[in-house]
């Protein structure tokens, strides 16, 4: 059974991949995605997640949602639900990834094919009941389970915060963009700052390595890292609309 500190620490990991795969593939709210993971994986501590296999995603026919799957996949016993109160020990073939976000965006991909068309309202709850309809799970209970972890940890705060990022700047990879306040570039989304930068930005900044307001900056990759959405620009990254909402860079 997994601790509290282990139950936090893998929602912190995991709640800000699904908000980027949302943001990119939409459809499934995050606070869904985490649910699910948090009882596929039992947050974390399955012997699945050495194999980065953290919703319990089956090979299936091996023909759907490849992008973001390496074809590549382990077999172990599980328990399915074929019978309601009567589990059935079997053996089968599940995905496996090369980390923790490989795993979120192929859930998305699949959740997004026609095999899952009919899911289409918003809210967790039905949203949970049309992916059991549409045969994800077998267990007669993991729907309300899940709906209870939602709740319990207040998972639709994921979902609340990239609705109020959805309504500011989408920033698009080869657009330019403007700073709108003095900003810090990190080596990573909310990382270590910069040790080098391209003799451009060192012309913007008056200190290493923080660019000045007003400067214009190429975007190269956009992130979204607790709650944060993060523009990579030449020289590192660069925080472009803060967890809170406050826009820094349009």
């Amino acid at each position: 059974m997994a601790t509290a500190k282990q139950i936090r620490e893998f929602i912190a990991e995991i709640a800000p991949l699904a908000q980027e795969a949302y943001v990119e593939l939409g459809k499934i709210n995050p606070s869904v995605c985490i649910g699910m993971a948090c009882v596929e994986s039992a947050y974390g501590t399955a012997k699945s997640c050495k194999y980065h296999s953290y919703l319990g995603v089956k090979v299936g026919s091996g023909k759907t949602a490849l992008k973001y799957w390496d074809k590549t996949s382990v077999n172990l016993k599980t328990k399915e639900e074929y019978k309601v109160g009567q589990l059935t020990t079997i053996r089968d073939n599940f995905r496996t990834y090369r980390d923790m976000r490989q795993c979120v965006f192929n859930f998305y991909e699949l959740l997004n094919s026609s095999v899952y068309k009919k899911v289409i309202e918003t809210y967790y709850d039905k949203q949970m009941r049309l992916i059991k309809e549409c045969k994800y799970m077998t267990s007669s209970h993991e729907v309300e389970t899940v709906i209870k972890i939602i709740q319990k940890y207040n998972l639709t705060y994921y979902d609340e915060q990239v609705v109020k990022q959805n309504s500011c700047p989408r920033y698009i990879k080869g657009n330019n963009y403007t700073l709108q306040a003095n900003m810090y570039i990190r080596e990573s989304p909310n990382g270590h700052y910069i040790k080098e930068a391209t003799p451009d930005a060192k012309a913007h900044m008056d200190i290493f390595p923080i660019l000045k307001k007003g400067t214009k900056i190429t975007c190269r990759d956009v992130q979204v890292y607790e709650g944060a959405t993060w523009v990579k620009c030449p020289s590192g990254w660069i925080c472009g609309i803060g967890a809170s909402g406050k826009i820094y860079i349009t």
